[in-house]
């Protein structure tokens, strides 16, 4: 459905050749099944340094903006960019239109924007060596506008292709000019626009991008179809960092006499600088994704993992106590759950890291807490309104005060309704209310933990709506929070 509705905009607004430009969208994510990004954008260096997705009242169009840390408070050569694949490559020679909405904290007016031929991932949020393929400045600035006391400025600029670029990414590509940085300095985007200056585009395969961009859920690691090929210790470069292999089904030979050769050069590698580094002891977590019990997952995956201790201590001279083994079943996918891709789950991560990494503090080890959700009932609201009553806002502070604000949650905001009325009324009441709610958490402080705003109208009841009070339970809006682990 989301496809047919793309494909009908496209004709009307086939210019642009950035999807889901004012990032309104929202990508739920594999890891920990909760909205966390923009749709169709993806961080350059996802396991350290994300993009920040916020819904605080203050974005200039729709909902949603995101926010870019352009230089560290400790470190000036920290960076996040954001990217996302074009719907149309560039075309050499040609002149597009770059236009920005904006704003920033304690850093100049300007945004590095580059053109490249594929997706760039990093391990580390530092300054990428490519340089930007242009830049927008506030001499750039169209027009300024306000939102919420909040000032946004429009920048537009024209730009000659170079060549047939296919992928977009945006940030600071500039060193650190001064001594001690910026501290903590943040980009703010609400809307990208790439469109050419001389009328249409054509191309094909716009279907298949948009299917990828969107389907493309997996936010907090680098997706390993991403990482060169052959490549799979992934490490972290800072004092208690780790070094993981990434440890899948083809791991043994067919005969399980020895190790595949793709493993087994990296595992080499790895063993060697755990057997000359005075590193912790080796952690082995077993995970299984297999059409069965939670408890069946966690014996098979325990097995797994047991199966590569074995063959360490069997065939390389290591002793049992050099490792820590686990399974986990199916506690922490790392791919996609749905498709073809949900078998990629069955692995085990062999984890190396240098001390004093505590056990309960490695990244493994940490649980993504099941959601909670805050009920607003209907009596909140007047009578057949968004409106929300004044009378109630002491029951609605008690309830803002159930929220963490500590950093370390998500909020979806979603309204719903019972059958009375019609379907479109019902979606259209559901919607408002749920923006009614989200607007006062804004007030009270929680608008940048917002990732979501929506209404179900009467699609999702909690109770029968043959009674009088199984229709007053299902007019509600719930307050949905989930916690992240990192």
């Amino acid at each position: 459905m989301i496809l047919i509705c793309w494909c009908c905009t496209t004709r009307t607004m086939a210019q642009n050749l950035v999807l889901n430009a004012s990032f309104e969208d929202v990508n739920i994510c594999t890891e920990y099944t909760a909205p966390c990004a923009p749709s169709a954008w993806l961080s350059v260096a996802p396991e350290v340094a994300r993009m920040k997705y916020l819904c605080n009242g203050s974005a200039l169009q729709g909902q949603h903006h995101v926010s870019l840390l352009q230089e560290g408070r400790d470190n000036p050569d920290t960076r996040v960019y954001i990217q996302t694949r074009l719907l149309c490559p560039l075309e050499k020679g040609r002149a597009y239109r770059i236009r920005l909405y904006m704003n920033t904290d304690n850093y100049p007016l300007r945004a590095g924007i580059r053109f490249d031929t594929a997706f760039i991932f990093t391990e580390n949020a530092i300054c990428l060596t490519a340089p930007a393929s242009t830049e927008l400045t506030e001499n750039d600035v169209e027009k300024k506008l306000f939102r919420l006391n909040h000032p946004w400025y429009i920048l537009e600029k024209t730009y000659v292709a170079t060549s047939a670029s296919t992928h977009l990414i945006i940030g600071n590509f500039r060193p650190p000019e001064k001594k001690g940085g910026y501290k903590n300095a943040q980009l703010f985007i609400d809307s990208v626009s790439i469109t050419p200056v001389d009328g249409q585009v054509a191309c094909s395969g716009q279907d298949n991008i948009f299917v990828d961009l969107y389907s493309e859920r997996h936010r907090h690691t680098i997706p390993e179809k991403f990482i060169a090929a052959g490549s799979l210790i992934r490490r972290l470069d800072s004092p208690t960092g780790c070094d993981t292999i990434i440890l899948k089904d083809d791991l043994f030979t067919a005969d399980r006499s020895s190790l595949n050769i793709r493993y087994k050069e990296q595992i080499d590698e790895a063993l060697k600088n755990y057997r000359t580094g005075g590193r912790t002891h080796i952690l082995l977590i077993g995970h299984a994704w297999q059409t069965a019990s939670d408890e069946f997952n966690k014996i098979i995956s325990a097995d797994k993992a047991k199966a590569v201790a074995n063959y360490l201590v069997y065939n390389e001279g290591y002793s049992f106590e050099d490792f820590e083994v686990q399974g986990v079943g199916k506690q922490h996918p790392r791919y996609d759950t749905t498709g073809n891709a949900a078998g990629d789950n069955n692995r085990v991560e062999m984890i190396i890291c240098r001390p004093p990494v505590a056990k309960d503090t490695s990244r493994p080890h940490k649980v993504a807490q099941r959601p909670d959700t805050l009920i607003i009932p209907d009596i909140l609201f007047k009578f057949n309104s968004s409106e929300l009553n004044t009378e109630f806002y002491s029951s609605l502070d008690s309830l803002m005060k159930k929220i963490p604000r500590d950093g370390s949650i998500q909020l979806q905001v979603s309204g719903h309704t019972d059958n009375a009325g019609t379907t479109a009324y019902n979606n259209t009441l559901s919607v408002k209310r749920a923006n009614a709610v989200a607007h006062y958490m804004q007030e009270h402080g929680l608008g940048n933990d917002i990732r979501q705003i929506n209404g179900a109208g009467e699609s999702q009841p909690v109770a029968t709506n043959q009674s009088a009070e199984g229709r007053r339970r299902n007019r509600r809006v719930e307050i949905i929070i989930f916690y992240s682990p990192d």
